[in-house]
C-alpha cells in the first residue's frame, strides 16, 4: 500500500498541468482578430488590452464578463464554438480556435 501511495505521488507531480485557455478569430471590418481567454489567470486579451474576467450568468450558454478601467463587456458563448460580445453598438462574432 506504501508503494503505491508513492507512485501515485510521483505520477500525480509528473503529469503535465492543465492550463484552460481559449483562441478565439473574430471579424471586424473585415479583419480577422484574436481574442485570448485565460480562465487560470481570469484574464481575456484583446486588441492588444488585458482584461480581467468573471464568470458571466447572464449568457446564453457560458461566458465572462471582462472589465478593465473604462471598459467592459460579456463575452458570451452560443453553441459549441462560436461566441459573441458588443463592443459599442457592434456585434463582433467569433469562432473559436481549434
Amino acid at each position: 500500500m506504501r508503494r503505491f501511495i508513492i507512485v501515485a505521488t510521483l505520477m500525480a507531480l509528473a503529469a503535465p498541468a492543465y492550463a484552460a485557455t481559449y483562441s478565439y478569430d473574430c471579424r471586424v471590418n473585415g479583419k480577422s482578430l484574436k481574442v485570448k481567454i485565460d480562465d487560470v489567470k481570469k484574464t481575456l486579451t484583446w486588441r492588444g488590452n488585458v482584461y480581467k474576467i468573471r464568470e458571466e450568468e447572464s449568457c446564453a450558454k457560458f461566458g465572462w464578463h471582462a472589465e478593465r478601467p473604462g471598459q467592459s463587456f460579456d463575452f458570451c458563448t452560443a453553441t459549441q464554438g462560436y461566441a459573441d460580445f458588443q463592443e459599442g453598438d457592434k456585434t463582433i462574432q467569433c469562432d473559436q480556435d481549434r
